[in-house]
């Protein structure tokens, strides 16, 4: 048995784990590196292995730092086969469609400002229809809890991370010489009392466990004085006669604003008729889901 890891080692984005199995290869996820410019080229620079050396892709879920590779990696010969759950497939064909649209547009802009200095025109990383030929890899879907086998000598059951719909950890039983391990990796973990999720289910024991911890050197705010901390905020600007933008993420973060604000709204805590505008077209696609 094998494990390498070609991303959030080091860095918390770009989450791509490899699981060398026999003679099978599985990665779990292939996400895009985010947080600037500078990663432009090592989002294009090569995976650190072959994509067509890859039988299968494990998807935790749809956040484009799990799942922002994969037109790439199939772009690059993957002919694998994709496993998630049916919410994770669906986001993240709404996700990948929406990064390929924008890295399109930037390329465009791009090569006007070359065109102008007689360089040559820049490339998207990927284009729309990228994303559609990476959907077709997208085979069996899986539920919470539900084991299946991956191929002779691989099992992987999916449970319920908590962190946005359709995401999971996966625990992985491998066998090898004779000897079966048991390995988890967790995806991104959710918090406890979230009002639209459900919370993350434990894991089972592992010999092996592959944990991102993006937070794991700080304690959260509990949500209730969160939520009052945002109540005190707009309330403080609206009796000032100013306007709230509250910049967050499309996929879970978008969804519970508008949960906490619709429930002040209708608990006395807001004004009632307080113009709420949610301005993305893919945060008013997935929860539109």
């Amino acid at each position: 048995m094998e494990m390498q890891f070609y991303g959030a080692a080091g860095g918390v984005t770009g989450s791509c784990h490899f699981l060398g199995v026999g003679n099978k290869n599985i990665l779990i996820d292939c996400g895009m590196f985010q947080g600037g410019h500078d990663l432009t080229e090592e989002n294009r620079s090569e995976f650190g292995f072959d994509a067509r050396d890859i039988h299968y892709l494990l998807l935790t879920h749809a956040h484009l730092d799990h799942c922002g590779r994969i037109p790439l990696l199939v772009k690059r010969g993957f002919r694998g086969e994709i496993i998630a759950t049916a919410a994770t497939r669906e986001l993240a064909r709404l996700v990948l469609m929406d990064a390929a649209g924008l890295a399109t547009e930037e390329a465009r802009r791009s090569s006007k400002r070359r065109r102008r200095q007689g360089g040559m025109e820049s490339e998207p990383l990927y284009t729309i229809t990228d994303v559609l030929d990476s959907m077709d890899r997208f085979g069996r879907t899986v539920d919470y809890d539900q084991t299946i086998e991956v191929c002779p000598g691989v099992r992987a059951t999916f449970g319920d991370a908590g962190h946005i719909l359709g995401s999971a950890w996966v625990l992985i039983e491998a066998s090898t010489t004779g000897k079966q391990q048991r390995i988890v990796y967790s995806g991104d973990l959710g918090n406890r009392g979230d009002p639209i999720l459900n919370p993350p289910s434990p894991a089972p024991e592992a010999d092996v466990i592959v944990m991102e911890t993006t937070y794991g050197d700080r304690l959260h705010k509990a949500i209730g004085p969160s939520v009052e901390e945002l109540r005190d905020a707009i309330l403080d600007t609206l009796e000032r006669g100013g306007d709230i933008i509250i910049p967050t993420f499309a996929l879970e973060r978008a969804q519970g604003l508008l949960y906490h604000l619709r429930q002040m709204m209708d608990h006395g805590k807001l004004p009632a008729n307080l113009p709420v505008f949610l301005d993305s077209p893919m945060a008013i696609s997935a929860t539109e889901m």
